[in-house]
């Protein structure tokens, strides 16, 4: 699934003109399925039907908007 993937950013990049960032979500999950169990030890109410999906995605955006804040924050300087 990588190289499809990679294949796909390769053609939309050809395609935009716009730079792809492929990132590895592997870990997402776990750290998803880690955070729900921590909820629901701790009693608090966890959202009903809410994918663990949904969270692991949550997890993926956070990551890598700390990871692009010094760029951010450079630009924002340089204005």
């Amino acid at each position: 699934m990588a190289a499809e993937a990679a294949r796909f950013a390769a053609r939309l990049r050809e395609a935009t003109g716009i730079e792809i960032e492929l990132v590895d979500e592997r870990l997402t999950s776990w750290q998803a399925q880690q955070i729900a169990a921590e909820l629901s030890s701790s009693g608090s109410r966890q959202r009903k039907g809410g994918p663990l999906d949904d969270l692991a995605a949550a997890i993926l955006l956070r990551e890598y908007l700390d990871r692009d804040k010094p760029n951010a924050q450079a630009a924002t300087e340089t204005r």
